[in-house]
C-alpha cells in the first residue's frame, strides 16, 4: 500500500522533531563538556532529521498541484530536500571530527548547517509567498527558526575553527535548541495544514486547497 503525501508530511515532521531533540541533547553534553561526550549523539540526530526532511520533501511532491501555487510549492520541497543534505553533510562531518580530522570534519560540519538553514529558509519564503491560512504564520516561524538555529550552529562552527572554543559552543548550543523549538512549531504547522488537507470539500464542491494555505472561495 503506497503512503499518503499527508502522511510523509506529518511523519517527516515528528522525524524532524525528534531528531532535533537528538541532536540538541547532544550539544548540551559537547558544549557542557568541551569535549567530544555527546558527539554520536549529534551524528544520529543529524541523521534522523535528514530523514524527516526527505519524507517531507516527497510528502510535498506527492501532493504537487500544477493548478494551484507552482512556486510556493517548489520553494517547500526544493528546501526540503536541501536540509536533507545539510543535515547529512553535519553528520559526515561530526564522523570525521570523531575520527580524529577535527579541522576538516568542523569545515564539512559548518557547509552542512548553512545548506541546511538556507533549506530552512527557501521553505520559509515558500509558506510566506503562499495565500493566507490558518497554519501559514506557524510555518513560516517553524521554517525561519531552523533556519536561523542552523546558521547560529554554522557561526559556533566558525568560532571554534578560529580556536575560540568557549564562545562556539555557547553559540552552537542556542543554535541547537532553537532549531528544536523551530522543529515543534513545524509539527503543530503541518498538523493544522495535514487537517486541512483531509477536510471535506466546501459547498461549492471543491476541495482545500494544498499549499494555496486557504480555504477555496465559495
Amino acid at each position: 500500500m503506497s503512503t499518503s503525501g499527508e502522511d510523509l508530511l506529518i511523519t517527516g515532521a515528528w522525524i524532524l522533531g525528534i531528531g532535533s531533540v537528538v541532536e540538541a541533547i547532544g550539544q548540551t553534553q559537547q558544549s557542557l563538556t568541551s569535549s567530544d561526550l555527546g558527539k554520536d549523539l549529534i551524528v544520529k540526530g543529524n541523521g534522523i532529521e535528514a530523514f524527516g526532511n526527505s519524507l517531507q520533501a516527497i510528502g510535498r511532491t506527492k501532493l504537487f498541484n500544477p493548478e494551484e501555487q507552482q512556486l510556493s510549492q517548489i520553494y517547500s520541497i526544493f528546501g526540503a530536500w536541501l536540509e536533507a543534505a545539510g543535515n547529512t553533510g553535519n553528520s559526515v562531518g561530526i564522523s570525521i571530527e570523531l575520527s580524529g580530522e577535527e579541522e576538516e570534519g568542523t569545515i564539512i560540519d559548518t557547509l552542512g548547517s548553512g545548506i541546511q538553514g538556507t533549506g530552512a529558509a527557501f521553505e520559509a519564503y515558500g509558506g510566506y509567498i503562499s495565500e493566507d491560512s490558518p497554519f501559514r504564520s506557524l510555518n513560516i516561524t517553524g521554517n525561519s527558526l531552523i533556519s536561523l538555529g542552523s546558521f547560529l550552529v554554522a557561526i559556533g562552527n566558525i568560532f571554534i575553527l578560529q580556536e575560540q572554543t568557549e564562545i562556539g559552543e555557547m553559540i552552537l548550543l542556542v543554535g541547537g535548541w532553537i532549531q528544536v523549538i523551530g522543529a515543534f512549531v513545524l509539527i503543530n504547522a503541518i498538523t493544522i495544514e495535514v487537517e486541512s488537507l483531509s477536510a471535506p470539500v466546501n459547498d461549492s464542491g471543491n476541495p482545500y486547497s494544498y499549499h494555496h494555505y486557504h480555504f477555496a472561495h465559495p
